[in-house]
């Protein structure tokens, strides 16, 4: 109650009154009150809900009317894996945002699980099958996990030509607190088998990897999406491209139950068609679509 009343620049008093009031006019009591704490009964946590709900659909409002005089406005607070998320989401948020100056973008690049809800995101870009299905998605395309390396590596090394050849090349894999991700899936023979693979380098950072395979330091296991640009333009070579596992579906996700306002609607909308784009932009690099 004090904390209210300060930020409205009101006496706790006049909070009181008019919380007192509410009670009166809705014929409920909204918080139970004692001696030593005051604690909100399920028909106060349900008019919260509600009241949360009808701001909500206010802000929309205000957004959508304005936003044919100064573009989107207000905040979005975005999460995707960190590889895309370079790659392909900071240029999307770049270019929305020279579209709509009045909003503000926090982006968020992790690899890791994250409660949308709790962490506050509004808008997530993931890979795989989802865990939570109360979340709501939107299908973007599919992908796959490639090996890759530069022309020069192969020049030197040679191609390998059966997942089983990996273990005679500098492998550069991905790591996570000492931990090292050295086991590679394949489909052989219909069958999903893995290969051990080694090299003189591993990294948690999988932008890092995919530098060094660029570089000819080795071959690096990378998602077809990240490295499309440098398949393209002749950096990176696909390899083993036949024993790849099936592809996973990229998807955007939002919370459970949040409500979809102007710009969490418009910003998916723009960034599905920018991710649909690139996943176009996969034909032109051979072995890279699924």
């Amino acid at each position: 109650m004090t904390a209210a009343a300060h930020e409205l620049g009101l006496s706790t008093a006049t909070i009181s009154n008019r919380l007192a009031a509410l009670e009166q006019s809705m014929s409920t009591q909204l918080i139970n009150r004692t001696t030593r704490k005051q604690k909100i009964t399920s028909s106060g946590s349900r008019l919260f809900e509600l009241a949360n709900r009808v701001l909500a659909e206010v802000d929309d409002f205000a957004d959508e009317v304005s936003c044919t005089e100064r573009g989107v406005s207000g905040s979005l607070r975005v999460s995707a894996p960190l590889d895309l998320g370079h790659t392909h989401i900071a240029p999307a948020v770049e270019c929305f945002l020279n579209e709509n100056p009045s909003l503000r973008i926090s982006l968020w690049l992790t690899d890791d699980v994250v409660d949308l809800t709790e962490k506050g995101v509004d808008i997530a870009i993931r890979y795989g099958r989802l865990q939570d299905s109360s979340l709501r998605l939107r299908r973007i395309a599919t992908n796959r996990r490639i090996p890759v390396a530069s022309p020069d590596y192969l020049a030197r090394m040679g191609e390998p030509r059966t997942p089983w050849e990996l273990e005679s090349h500098n492998c550069m894999v991905l790591s996570n607190e000492g931990n090292c991700f050295d086991q590679w899936s394949f489909t052989i023979n219909d069958l999903q088998q893995s290969v051990r693979v080694s090299g003189d380098r591993d990294s948690s950072d999988a932008e890092l990897l995919r530098h060094w395979a660029v570089a000819g330091k080795g071959i690096a296991l990378k998602s077809a999406w990240d490295v499309v640009d440098d398949v393209i333009n002749g950096r990176l070579t696909p390899l083993l491209v036949d024993y790849c596992p099936k592809s996973v579906d990229l998807q955007l996700l939002l919370p459970s139950g949040s409500h979809m306002t102007h710009r969490v609607r418009a910003f998916s909308d723009f960034l599905v068609n920018w991710l649909k784009e690139v996943d176009r932009s996969l034909n032109k690099a051979k072995g890279l679509k699924s």
